[in-house]
């Protein structure tokens, strides 16, 4: 991003390169709020400065998290297929909502997550790890965000909803479309059917699983309702936890302080995750508040009523980075699972699963190396995602069957060795589809 720019543009390749620099530079010239462009021809503000986050997301009389609220939006002047549409455009789901209905809807994610034990959370980590290392153990290499942080928490995901095996592979399938852009609209509409697929087999089957709590919760949420919360609470665990297990192996694998604390055992994995949350959070600029009345901030500037504010969590972090924890003294007082009423209800879910999933990966994976150092980061003004984390590795031999041939009494056994996906050379889409279809016996 030139320097002359007066804003930043959160949407650049250049600023994913590095965007510590960019926020200091931002909150060197413009303060703890500077102005963004999140699309070419959309603006932004960003929120920098850790009390004001605080501060702004428990005052919901002055900031909404209503997207309809949103002017130019709401005006015509984004148009429906933005880039940013998908994660702005309002539903009926806890995250656009606020007050009372916020506090509904919210309540029954709380409860039903709550009635899942932690050890089935790590049990169920541990058992889809070992199936997807299973994969490429005997190969010696391994891109391992396509093949497997990417997959890993869908798999828990899938597993702890009671999804069956069909829903399963449709919910995988489409969401891997989604993240590709292949295709998108035919992926999310897929996608919505699979998840309604499942909360209408929920109706007739209950089971022991976090869609039928949901369904039976005192909130008495519509199957509208449900499937909304479905998307959004299977979509925001899935994804941020997949960029965090990326992150932290590739922390582990790069970062010389973080590997000889990590091998003198001075930290555990849990601490590095920690770290990696301080560092390099997955979600960066998300979500978004609407002020329903002009804000006047430093420098006399105005956020007029309706303008989009993205909580900048790695900026704010950033700046407290001279204070901030360092590896031997790590804190959890981070904001990068929120703050407020809407602080993400499934933290603790995607905690558990990096770090279960970055210990089974480094145990199993002996002599674990890079093949390329440098990271090449996914373009996005929400998130700091790997695009890819190549790896090489001694082959080893598989542990077993994959997960779902365990379950599914409808298909012949077959051993890890008896259908392998593609190699790790193939395209990441075509690997993942490969992948997803191998675990579901296909």
């Amino acid at each position: 991003m030139a320097s002359r720019c007066p804003y930043a543009e959160l949407h650049a390749p250049e600023f994913h390169a590095d965007p510590h620099d960019v926020y200091a530079r931002m909150t060197k010239e413009h303060g703890s709020v500077f102005p963004a462009e999140i699309s070419p021809g959309i603006s932004a503000w960003v929120v920098a400065d850790y009390a004001l986050i605080t501060a702004w997301c428990r005052d919901s009389r002055t900031f909404r998290r209503d997207s309809r609220l949103w002017l130019d939006w709401s005006e015509g002047r984004v148009p429906d297929d933005a880039p940013v549409a998908a994660m702005m455009a309002y539903r009926p789901n806890l995250l656009f909502a606020d007050d009372d209905a916020h506090a509904r809807l919210k309540r029954s994610v709380v409860d039903s997550l709550g009635r899942v034990p932690e050890s089935r959370v790590g049990e169920s980590t541990r058992r889809h790890a070992d199936s997807l290392i299973d994969a490429f153990v005997e190969r010696g290499s391994a891109e391992l965000v396509s093949e497997y942080a990417r997959l890993l928490p869908l798999l828990v995901l899938c597993d702890l909803f009671g999804f069956s095996r069909e829903v399963g592979e449709r919910v995988l399938t489409s969401l891997v479309d989604l993240w590709d852009g292949n295709d998108v609209v035919r992926a999310n509409a897929e996608y919505e059917r699979a998840l309604s697929d499942a909360i209408s087999h929920k109706h007739a089957s209950p089971g022991e699983d976090i869609t039928t709590w949901l369904l039976q919760h005192r909130a008495g949420l519509t199957d509208e309702e449900m499937l909304h919360q479905l998307v959004v609470t299977i979509g925001a665990g899935a994804e941020p936890t997949a960029n965090l297990i990326a992150a932290a192996t590739h922390t582990i694998l790069t970062d010389p302080e973080v590997s000889r604390a990590l091998n003198g055992a001075l930290v555990g994995i849990d601490e590095v995750v920690e770290q990696v949350l301080w560092r390099e959070p997955p979600i960066t600029n998300y979500p978004v508040l609407y002020p329903v009345r002009d804000v006047e901030i430093s420098g006399g500037r105005v956020i007029r009523k309706g303008e989009p504010i993205l909580l900048g969590y790695a900026a704010a972090h950033s700046a407290m980075a001279e204070n901030g924890p360092d590896i031997e003294h790590v804190t959890r007082a981070h904001l990068a699972f929120g703050v407020g009423p809407h602080r993400c209800p499934a933290h603790g879910f995607a905690q558990a699963m990096a770090q279960v999933g970055v210990e089974v990966l480094t145990r199993r994976l002996r002599g674990l190396r890079v093949t390329d150092p440098a990271p090449r980061w996914r373009v996005s003004p929400f998130a700091r995602a790997l695009a890819e984390l190549p790896v090489e590795f001694p082959p080893d031999s598989p542990k077993g069957t994959p997960p779902w041939q365990q379950t599914s009494p409808s298909s012949t056994p077959t051993t890890s060795t008896d259908r392998q996906p593609d190699s790790a050379t193939a395209a990441p889409s075509s690997r993942l589809r490969s992948l997803v279809a191998w675990l579901f016996g296909r």
